[in-house]
């Protein structure tokens, strides 16, 4: 099958082959990517073998007979002229792309294994720079074998097209699982970031490389589901993918130009946005920023450009993931900022400072759930950090409001729970006027009942106990206390007179 679609796709025209065969041919990938049934696949064939069909591309002929959509039609051409380049593989479907390349679902036809095959963009093939990190991430990650890596099974070049056969990972990523569940519980995301840390310990001790594009995109997770209806089982195995920004701690590395960023922007370490020489604790700061992700659901900094955002790793204060999450434990916001601490210097020193940080936060989080790690349903996520007022305003506060603070029972500061009904907000710049008058008579009010022995508020001669709840004065009137009418209703009837005499004035 495979020669035959290299045919199909390499004459321009076409016409090598029947629209049949090429349909046949496609059949596959078409239902590979549950883009159609047989059934489907098979009346198109018979309506191709009817004739007239065969100057025209298959993808164009599937839409006209409304197979599939326009989208999908660029996709199966994408694979089919892919194929060509790739004899010893299948391709199937694409698993996606990115700055150095495209990834297929491909089969390999000596060991009918199903791989990861990722190849370089057309644009870069002459980039011999590119080409150079392509092939050393291959010869690097050959060699290195571990269960949190995934794994190289075998590298290439045909023609100019350089490519890649990887570890196919039938999961998804940690962004997938953020994007579903907006956060992830402390311990899952501690036990994935553990498993992430033991892979890149074993490829620094081993081959020392730094990855330096660490984010959940490129992290995928293997659910065996043997824990039933958990939603984060504790058997979810980690698998780090992509190691195509690795970078040597050789000195006489070229590869890479003095001073030339790649990475995320959204995970990169200072050392790595200003272009400096790199060693683990750059992906140990990118861990740490990819578990403040895991557990707040936002990056640790944000801004309307990469290079705001490249700015505030290099300057701005590292922001505490308790500020956004209250709950998580003492030892897992240590950890976070321990991981991107400024200076590489303040940070972990190797990825086994990282781990044993881990395991203290794990067997915290642990205690604090009675000793079983326990999902809560809706994780307390605030959109931006909260700060306490001064007790001096919310007092203040409290009394213009007619929540006055009960005295002598020790609890200055706390609101009364007596009953208030307050008409305007205090906070509405509108009102400060009205509270402004409220103030001033709770105040006269307040000298007043203290002028005369036995009344008011509190008696002078009787103390106070701590059961007893004042009544604001100006909020909740006692129903004892006979107040005057006031000006108000005289001021308002004036106005009602002087109204009905002027219409009958001017009726006349």
């Amino acid at each position: 099958m495979a020669s035959s679609i290299q045919q199909s796709v390499a004459d321009p025209s076409g016409n090598r082959e029947s629209m049949g065969q090429r349909l046949s041919n496609a059949a596959q990938v078409i239902i590979a990517n549950g883009w159609a049934a047989q059934h489907q696949i098979d009346h198109a064939v018979a309506k191709a073998m009817a004739g007239g069909h065969d100057h025209i591309g298959v993808g164009r002929f599937l839409v006209d007979h409304q197979v599939i959509t326009r989208d999908q039609a660029s996709e199966l051409e994408e694979v089919l002229k892919s194929q060509v380049n790739f004899p010893a593989y299948r391709l199937t479907r694409k698993l996606g792309s990115g700055g150095m390349g495209t990834v297929f679902l491909a089969e390999h036809l000596a060991s009918n294994r199903m791989v990861a095959l990722k190849t370089m963009n057309a644009r870069i093939e002459d980039d011999k720079d590119f080409i150079g990190r392509f092939h050393r991430e291959a010869k690097a990650l050959s060699t290195v074998k571990h269960p949190n890596i995934a794994e190289i099974i075998e590298s290439g070049e045909n023609k100019g097209h350089c490519w890649l056969a990887m570890e196919f990972i039938d999961g998804p990523s940690l962004m997938n699982l953020l994007k579903d569940y907006r956060v992830l519980p402390e311990a899952y995301a501690l036990r994935i970031c553990r498993q992430v840390a033991e892979g890149l310990g074993h490829v620094w001790t081993t081959a020392h490389l730094v990855h330096r594009d660490l984010k959940p995109e490129n992290i995928l997770v293997i659910r065996n589901r043997a824990g039933g209806g958990d939603l984060f089982p504790a058997d979810d195995q980690a698998k780090l993918i992509d190691f195509g920004l690795v970078k040597g701690e050789d000195k006489d590395d070229r590869l890479t130009q003095t001073g030339m960023t790649i990475g995320t922007p959204l995970y990169m370490s200072p050392e790595q946005v200003r272009g400096d020489k790199l060693d683990c604790r750059s992906d140990i700061y990118g861990l740490g920023a990819t578990l403040y992700h895991l557990l707040t659901g936002f990056t640790p900094f944000t801004g309307t450009s990469p290079g705001s955002i490249m700015s505030a790793h290099l300057t701005e204060p590292v922001p505490d993931p308790g500020d956004r999450v209250p709950s998580l434990s003492k030892a897992t916001r240590e950890l976070v900022l321990t991981s991107m601490a400024k200076d590489v210097k303040d940070r972990f020193l190797s990825f086994d400072g990282m781990l044993k940080a881990i395991e203290t936060a794990l067997v915290e989080c642990g205690q604090k759930s009675g000793g079983t790690l326990r999902l809560l349903r809706k994780p307390l996520v605030l959109n931006k950090p909260q700060t306490k007022r001064p007790a001096s305003d919310r007092v203040a506060k409290n009394e213009v409001a007619g929540e006055r603070p009960a005295v002598g029972d020790g609890s200055a500061g706390k609101p009364s729970t007596g009953r208030a009904s307050r008409a305007v907000p205090a906070e509405d710049p509108a009102a400060a006027p009205v509270s402004a008058a409220l103030a001033k008579i709770a105040t006269d009010r307040i000298q007043r009942a203290a002028e005369k022995p036995g009344t008011g508020p509190i008696a002078p001669n009787k103390p106070p106990t701590s059961n007893r709840i004042e009544r604001s004065k100006v909020f909740d009137e006692d129903p004892q206390t006979k107040l005057g009418i006031g000006v108000l209703p005289w001021v308002v009837l004036g106005f009602a007179v002087v109204g009905i005499i002027l219409y009958f004035l001017l009726a006349n």
